[in-house]
Formats: structure tokens, C-alpha cells, sequence
């Protein structure tokens, strides 16, 4: 399955939700579809995707069915932001440097999950219209 780089516009990589394998970076061709995003949130790497059974996060070797039983909760505690998935993962990580810069950001309707993979999850979760629409 394709997904795409959260940090870098029209990147990709192919990734094994049965292994958790992620390969290697490499431009979206035209035409190709992409079925989550992935990035880092501090030293873990995470992938949200859309799977058979729905939105799943993959954490380190952590991977979590999203469904509506599954707690998410996102949370700033200065310096960090801590994204707090189901009764096991709680990811840290520094809060994104471009949050700071919002509020003179000229672009329109830029918000801060464009920056936050982590807020991003949260968000998508928080909205069950947005996560049924997500990455069909």
C-alpha cells in the first residue's frame, strides 16, 4: 500500500501493514493513490493508514484499529505535545516549531494539524464524517 510523507508534499513510500515495513522515500508518480500518511512524532515512527478494517495507527510496533471504542486523545504539556492512543501508547514529542508562526502564516485556511501528524490524528478521530471520508 502507498502512503505519503506528512512532512514533505508529494512524497511517498510503500508500506506492509503485516510487517510494519516502511520503504524507502520516493516522488508520487501522477495518477498513484495513497492510502495514509506517515512521519515521526519525536523518535517514533507512525503510520496512519486506512486498512480492511478501517483507520489504524501503527506506533513503533505498535498497531491500533481507530475505532470508536479507542480512545485518542491530544494534549499540550510545554514543550511537548503527547498524543495518548487506547490504554498502551503515549507518544512525546516537541511541539512543531511552525505552530508559533500561525498567527502571521499568510496562507489560507492553514491550521495547526497541517504541521502536527500527531494533532491530525486526533482530529480525523474526532470527527467520524472526516475519518469515513479519509484516505478512500
Amino acid at each position: 500500500m502507498l502512503i505519503a510523507d506528512f512532512d514533505r508534499y508529494g512524497r511517498c513510500a510503500d508500506f506492509d501493514p503485516a510487517t510494519g515495513r516502511l520503504g524507502p522515500g520516493r516522488a508520487v508518480a501522477p495518477g498513484e493513490s495513497t492510502h495514509g500518511h506517515y512521519g515521526r512524532l519525536g523518535r517514533t515512527p507512525v503510520v496512519f493508514y486506512r486498512g480492511a478494517d478501517g483507520l489504524r495507527l501503527r506506533a513503533g510496533e505498535h498497531d491500533v484499529l481507530l475505532d470508536a471504542a479507542t480512545p485518542v486523545r491530544h494534549r499540550i504539556a510545554e514543550p511537548e505535545c503527547v498524543l495518548t492512543v487506547g490504554q498502551g501508547i503515549e507518544l512525546r514529542y516537541p511541539v512543531p516549531p511552525e505552530w508559533y508562526g500561525l498567527a502571521d502564516d499568510p496562507t489560507p485556511f492553514v491550521e495547526p494539524d497541517h504541521f502536527d501528524l500527531g494533532l491530525f490524528v486526533a482530529n480525523v478521530l474526532a470527527h467520524p464524517d472526516r475519518g469515513a471520508r479519509l484516505y478512500r
